[in-house]
């Protein structure tokens, strides 16, 4: 009985303790941030916000534009970017979704604002930064509904052809 039960322990703590050495999965995020001039923007903070509003962790933005976080839980976020004199900006930035042990590149991009408004401004979104957001799933459910919507009109569209050449002369 006492045999089984240290066993049982060490199975235990040998399924859940990673091996020496080995490699621990870690979530990184690393981007560019262009600035409304179109070159990079250095002397910003990036913050990663959760879904509860809390600034998870933050990033300084080198003289390249370049930003990197790193060891990163997975979950939804939002990033916000803290200008050189305390501000926050205005970004092009859709939601953020992270995934354990993945490494996910987010650029930012400057977009003017209305002075008289307060707080942070609402991103700006278009199809690029929607189509960003996607995970890989559903980029490919999304072309594959396009090419299913593009045969069937084709299909009816060839239809209608043959329909309307039975009453012409």
């Amino acid at each position: 009985m006492k045999s089984a039960t240290v066993c049982s322990i060490l199975l235990l703590l040998v399924s859940v303790v990673p091996p020496v050495g080995a490699a621990q999965s870690d979530t990184r995020l690393a981007g560019f941030v262009l600035g409304l001039d179109g070159r990079p923007a250095d002397g910003f903070r990036v913050h990663l916000i959760d879904d509860a509003g809390n600034d998870a962790v933050q990033a300084d933005v080198d003289e390249s534009g370049n930003y990197r976080m790193s060891g990163l839980r997975s979950g939804q976020y939002n990033l916000a970017l803290e200008t050189p004199d305390g501000h926050y900006a205005a970004v092009e930035a859709p939601p953020l979704n992270l995934r354990e042990g993945h490494l996910v590149r987010r650029d930012l991009k400057l977009i003017e604002r209305d002075p008289s408004a307060a707080g942070l401004a609402q991103p700006s979104y278009n199809f690029g930064t929607w189509w960003a957001g996607l995970t890989v799933g559903a980029k490919v459910w999304s072309i594959a509904a396009v090419v299913v919507v593009g045969i069937i009109t084709a299909d009816a569209l060839s239809s209608d052809e043959a329909a309307a050449s039975e009453f012409l002369p």
